[in-house]
């Protein structure tokens, strides 16, 4: 039985470690705040998909952001690590990032629904753009992305310092 479960979780990290999310997808909400993940992402999850997937209002724009439960816990123990359980502060940190984030479950054709108070957030409307973020899925209303998006002179601007600053280094 050990050599099953050994074997089960070893097969599992590998997924985990192979799965990466890639692509700028075009997708509709309806009315009830429901989407349908495109099917280069549910493929992407394998046996992921059938996990819950947890969702995060982003810190930094107005969009939200999409894990499987796997990676989430990643993300939860390594920030939890950085906290000391008897520190006032700390223990206001973990509550606010603990009340940024909802698990949803997907369906078996990849809709998810997204609550009304996270639509909210990402100011979502109907037209949304999706794109993958390696262990993350990004959830964009498609008006506010083009206008907090970086546009191509601002990454290559970016991209040249991050380059001489670790050269460096």
């Amino acid at each position: 039985m050990e050599f099953i479960y050994t074997f089960t979780v070893d097969l599992f990290d590998k997924i985990k470690k192979m799965t990466e999310f890639t692509g700028t997808y075009n997708a509709t909400i309806d009315d009830k705040g429901r989407i349908v993940l495109p099917a280069a992402f549910k493929k992407e999850m394998g046996d992921m998909a059938f996990e819950p997937l947890v969702i995060e209002r982003n810190l930094f724009r107005d969009c939200l952001d999409i894990y499987p439960e796997a990676f989430w816990k990643d993300r939860v123990a390594a920030f939890k690590s950085t906290l000391d359980p008897f520190d006032e502060e700390d223990d206001a940190f973990l509550q606010f990032f603990y009340e940024n984030f909802i698990k949803v479950g997907m369906a078996a054709n990849g809709r998810i629904n997204i609550p009304a108070e996270y639509s909210g957030y990402g100011k979502l409307k109907k037209n949304v753009r999706l794109i993958g973020m390696g262990r993350s899925i990004r959830i964009w209303d498609s008006a506010v992305y083009e206008t907090q998006r970086m546009d191509k002179a601002a990454f290559a601007q970016r991209f040249k310092e991050k380059r001489k600053n670790k050269t460096a280094e």
